[in-house]
């Protein structure tokens, strides 16, 4: 009887250390699909930051290029002007008697 105590004890002992071999095995997978998941999580941020840098550069460049265009407008009006005021001053000389 007590041998078989013995043996249900030690039966028992083998079965909860399987049962933590066990855990372990699917914690250390865990660890590992976690540290995968990191690791993707990472290359997606740095993908994300280097193309919203490309984004802000762009943005920018735009900013920049309209303004330059806007100055280019302006100062395309501002000789249109000049030049229509001396047309109209020619006109009027040529008027005058």
């Amino acid at each position: 009887m007590v041998e078989q105590d013995k043996l249900q004890v030690s039966l028992s002992r083998i079965g909860i250390g399987a049962k933590e071999y066990s855990i372990g095995k699917r914690k250390q997978a865990a660890k590992e699909k976690l540290l995968d998941q990191k690791l993707l999580v990472l290359e997606y941020k740095t993908s994300t930051e280097a193309k919203l840098e490309e984004a802000r550069i762009r943005e920018e460049n735009l900013i920049r290029s309209n303004e330059d265009f806007k100055k280019e407008i302006k100062q395309q009006a501002e000789e249109t002007n000049k030049l229509l005021k001396q047309m109209m001053e020619m006109f009027q000389n040529q008027v005058k008697p």
